[in-house]
């Protein structure tokens, strides 16, 4: 299996020859140890229904879904992060032109999604992975979208939807399903800050391998 969100999959498992790409994917994403070459791009992805926020779209969150998996099914080797983000984000993050190039970057699509009157921010990854995050969202809303997400693309996967989350974090949420073309789709949330009731939501496709 390919490698995953660290903040995305926090409680899914992970292999050890995945592990040091996970915390690749984490410093480039959140900037961790003051890396921040990830965060390239802006808008979207805090759940705002305010000004021109898009109106929610479930069919166009599955077109996604299967456009993703379709792009991914050659494996990590065939992914080009810069070609995705050209394609796939409404700007460029200005972090591709460095040297050397972020494992991750962050950006607003190109093509604007929301469900639940919260929108989403795009996420690649080098390592065969094309995500659509929301963050800030409150326990029922990214509840709901995990259950609206499972039901409404099941259609997607070749198997039946199976648990994702670890035994040692009860609190994520995480589910995937093999799809036709070899990719995966992962769904699920956790929580970010428990006191504010803060949680992230996160829908992503990961190539075969």
């Amino acid at each position: 299996m390919r490698p995953l969100l660290v903040l995305v999959f926090a409680g899914v498992a992970c292999t050890s020859a995945t592990e040091k790409s996970r915390q690749a994917w984490d410093k480039a994403v959140t900037g961790r140890d003051g890396a921040s070459k990830g965060a390239g791009g802006s808008g979207g992805g805090r759940g705002s229904t305010r000004g021109n926020a898009p109106r929610d779209n479930w069919q166009a969150l599955a077109q996604f879904t299967t456009d993703a998996s379709e792009a991914l099914s050659g494996g990590s080797t065939t992914v080009s992060v810069p070609r995705l983000a050209k394609q796939m984000c409404s700007e460029v993050p200005e972090a591709l032109s460095e040297d050397p190039p972020p494992d991750a970057v962050r950006c607003a699509p190109k093509s604007p999604f929301a469900a639940l009157g919260h929108e989403f921010e795009l996420e690649l990854g080098r390592d065969s992975t094309i995500g659509l995050v929301a963050r800030d969202l409150s326990d029922q809303d990214s509840g709901e979208l995990v259950r609206q997400i499972m039901q409404r693309l099941r259609g997607i996967c070749r198997e039946p939807w199976a648990s994702a989350s670890r035994a040692d974090n009860a609190l994520a949420d995480f589910h995937r399903c093999p799809t036709a073309t070899g990719a995966e789709v992962v769904v699920g949330r956790f929580p970010t800050n428990l006191a504010a009731g803060q949680w992230h939501f996160s829908l992503a496709v990961l190539g075969p391998g």
